[in-house]
């Protein structure tokens, strides 16, 4: 039973590396194909386009990702009904953007038809100083980071 359970723990870690490296390789349609069928199936849920827009924004905000560990908890033998009664997993992905900062994804993921599946549906980005213009508003004027002043 360990060695069954120790296997996929490996066949997820591989599938998680996976879903990075495409994501790293921009080949957002893969990334999509990799979310959980009952979810890509449902026609109110996110489409190829909206997934594909969400990830490219993320890749340019932080670049590419550098995985330095895959951890997994998995919940094989626990029926749950947010899964309709499939073994599921939790993964912590710690990962490096370009500039060396250490991050975390927390994802579920789970298993139909024996493949591993991330129940996430996009990333993110937050808003950072590098996409925001700083306006300083002093009485009837608005200063511009380039000096420049407007009298309203």
């Amino acid at each position: 039973m360990i060695r069954k359970i120790d296997k996929r723990q490996s066949s997820l870690k591989r599938r998680i590396r996976q879903f990075y490296s495409l994501l790293n390789r921009r080949d957002f349609k893969r990334c999509h194909q990799m979310i959980d069928p009952v979810i890509r199936l449902n026609p109110a849920s996110v489409t190829l386009f909206q997934y594909e827009n969400a990830l490219r924004q993320f890749l340019d905000s932080f670049g590419s990702i550098d995985i330095v560990e895959v951890n997994v908890e998995l919940h094989l033998n626990e029926p749950s009904q947010l899964y309709d009664g499939r073994g599921f997993a939790l993964g912590k992905t710690t990962w490096e953007d370009e500039s060396g900062k250490s991050n975390i994804f927390s994802e579920r993921w789970v298993l139909h038809n024996r493949v591993w599946y991330t129940r996430s549906t996009g990333f993110v980005t937050p808003t950072t100083a590098k996409n925001t213009v700083s306006l300083v508003k002093t009485g009837d004027s608005v200063v511009y980071p380039t000096g420049r002043q407007r009298t309203a």
